[in-house]
């Protein structure tokens, strides 16, 4: 039923528990897992300086590659196999493109992120991707 599935990884407790439900399912239906972990390069505070966009975008691709990595340990750990991809953009524009252009089935993210900033965000990239991805999502 679901030949690829995608899993939104931002390092929040949701999205390692959405990861969890989409190994479940993977196992079931002998699925392919895609751990997506998206740097918003877009949404950056304004407060900081032009010198330090550079370096934060960097402490922000290092976060999420830990955060990726801990997901892919959780896989392994699960005896599956997973593709990992670090994107950088706007989230939800990242998550639906790739979807699309992956051929993604299921799409499994976290409803709540892992801080204020991803929280007040999330919801808006839930809704989004719920209505352009073109694929089922199942939000925890």
């Amino acid at each position: 039923m679901f030949r690829r599935i995608l899993v939104a990884i931002d390092g929040s407790e949701v999205s390692y528990r959405a990861l969890d439900t989409a190994i479940e399912l993977a196992k079931k239906f002998e699925s392919k897992l895609y751990l997506i972990g998206v740097v918003n390069t877009i949404n950056l505070p304004t407060n900081v300086g032009v010198s330090y966009v550079p370096g934060l975008i960097e402490d922000l691709k290092i976060g999420t590659k830990n955060d990726l990595n801990k997901g892919k340990d959780l896989v392994k750990n699960a005896g599956l196999l997973c593709n990992v991809k670090l994107l950088e953009g706007e989230p939800r524009v990242e998550l639906t493109n790739y979807s699309q252009n992956n051929n993604i089935d299921l799409v499994v993210m976290g409803k709540t992120g892992k801080n204020s900033l991803t929280r007040a965000l999330v919801g808006s990239v839930t809704r989004y991707v719920s209505e352009h991805a073109g694929s089922v999502l199942i939000v925890e």
